[in-house]
């Protein structure tokens, strides 16, 4: 069972997080472990949605290099001046 951020970038996992409203973020998860640290828990993880505040919901995603996903756009954290601010960018594996 994957339940640290440490083990899911093992696995070269992503994190999508979805909104009930609809908005989907996906999110390396060795993005994540290099601002939140190795042994933080992927669903336990604090994000919100600009659009409607509700619960949201966290599921891991495995890459397999057979079937890379195209056009993705990854939300990248990055701790800037103790805040963490977040970037995105275009999916490579």
């Amino acid at each position: 069972m994957i339940d640290t951020l440490g083990k899911a970038t093992r696995h070269n996992m992503l994190l999508k997080v979805e909104c009930a409203c609809g908005n989907v973020r996906y999110c390396r998860s060795a993005d994540l472990m290099m601002v939140y640290g190795g042994g933080a828990n992927p669903f336990r993880l604090k994000f919100d949605c600009s659009r409607c505040k509700p619960d949201i919901k966290v599921t891991l995603v495995e890459v397999h290099p057979e079937h890379l996903p195209r056009k993705l756009v990854i939300h990248k954290p990055m701790k800037v001046d103790g805040k963490v601010v977040w970037h995105t960018e275009r999916f490579r594996p």
